[in-house]
């Protein structure tokens, strides 16, 4: 080995040490874990196979049947506090309060206090305290995840069938996240009118969504808990006062009433406002015939008349809960438009000039044109029982009392 051989080796073993220290240098240190939100689970829930009957057993107690003084069904859950109920806002968007019953028979009323129209969903406060614990809201979750929904599907048939009775309310179905995106997650789990704003769960007990939609009675859609978790900060800043929606259709049947009798089909809507206020728009056609014997002017006639109301009218609820129904008084604008034909039977004596037995009485029927219709003042009372409606109205035609329509519907209401 020549001299320059051991200068050379340690040159290199000196120029690969310094580059092994400048790249180790270079290495990020690693970062500290990121601390996380409440209700963000550390990791997926671990799932045994049997997690639904200890899901259930456990959570049960905290899920409660919300009824509308209306007679409308749905599902809560215990949430933030015991003072506070999460659930769909479709379910109490009356802007009434809604009774709350509890799995063990407790019974107590709540009112909307936090509500969030885009995702629908809405927070309640409790009369009293729940005795049931709040479930606690798991944030994160993934497709492919098993799923339990509690609630209480087509609830209210075990008051009608004895085979029913213990069924329905407070069941629970089983099924996996379909697919989620930031609105809603998608879940096959059995999901029925009535389960609206109950919890659907986790293998480990948490909340993932509130039950919210259907689409075609086979899939399922829950908003992410998320949205409820964002509501805790404005509990109780404003009221709620209900939504401005369109109901009270209706189809039936009509009769006017003045010196002509019609009778026919109408149709209906109302636009409602807070459960308590009404515009409602009726539009119908009316046929009517009247006759008279030969000793009078007019044999016969026959009417047609297309006739629309415009009424503003004030609802009040009756018999909430038990047999509810609602008792509307208004008033607004009846507008009609009739046409027809009258036969009037005339006489005529001649020839002219006669006297006497010389002249001969010509009796003859003579058609003309029935043409009318006009605007007025209406007053209005409308009874809406499980389904039906009946309504009396009064229009005053104000240069002809004689003439006035009182007005009578009688139809099925949807």
């Amino acid at each position: 080995m020549s001299r320059g051989a051991p200068r050379a080796l340690a040159f290199f073993v000196a120029f690969a040490g310094t580059v092994a220290a400048t790249t180790a240098a270079a290495q990020p240190e690693p970062s500290a874990p990121r601390a996380r939100a409440p209700g963000e689970a550390d990791d997926l829930p671990k799932c045994e196979s049997a997690f639904i009957e200890r899901v259930y057993k456990a959570t049960k107690p905290s899920v409660v049947r919300i009824t509308r003084p209306d007679g409308g069904l749905g599902t809560g859950f215990v949430f933030f506090s015991n003072r506070h109920i999460a659930t769909a806002l479709h379910v109490v968007d009356l802007g009434r309060d809604v009774r709350v019953e509890f799995p063990g028979g407790a019974v107590t009323t709540a009112e909307v206090v936090a509500w969030d129209e885009e995702h629908d969903v809405a927070i309640l406060e409790l009369a009293a305290p729940a005795e049931a614990a709040p479930l606690v809201p798991r944030w994160q979750v993934e497709v492919g995840s098993p799923v339990l929904a509690i609630g209480n599907p087509y609830g209210d048939l075990p008051r009608f069938s004895r085979e029913l009775e213990g069924l329905l309310n407070f069941s629970v179905s089983q099924g996996i996240i379909s697919a989620k995106s930031e609105a809603y997650i998608q879940t096959d789990a059995a999901l029925s009118p009535g389960n609206s704003g109950g919890p659907i769960l986790s293998c480990d007990g948490q909340v993932v969504a509130v039950a919210d939609k259907l689409l075609e009675q086979k899939i399922g859609f829950g908003v992410p808990i998320l949205h409820v978790s964002k509501l805790l900060g404005s509990i109780g800043a404003r009221k709620y006062h209900g939504r401005v929606t369109g109901k009270d259709g209706a189809i039936g049947v009509a009769w006017h009433v003045a010196d002509t009798t019609l009778f026919g089909p109408y149709v209906g809507g109302s636009l409602v406002a807070f459960d308590r206020f009404a515009v409602t728009t009726r539009l119908g056609i009316l046929f009517g015939r009247s006759s008279s014997s030969t000793s009078e002017p007019i044999v016969s006639a026959s009417m047609r008349r297309i006739f629309g109301e415009l009424v503003f009218g004030y609802r009040m609820l009756l018999l909430p809960y038990a047999f509810p129904s609602y008792l509307t008084i208004g008033a607004g604008i009846l507008g009609t438009f009739d046409r027809g034909e009258e036969t009037r039977l005339g006489g005529s004596v001649g020839p002219p000039g006669c006297a006497g037995v010389s002249c001969t009485v010509t009796l003859a029927a003579t058609t003309s044109a029935i043409r009318g219709g006009g605007i007025e003042p209406l007053a209005n009372v409308v009874l809406q029982l499980n389904g039906l409606e009946a309504s009396y109205g009064y229009a005053l035609d104000v240069l002809h009392t004689d003439y006035s329509t009182h007005r009578v519907l009688v139809g099925l209401s949807f």
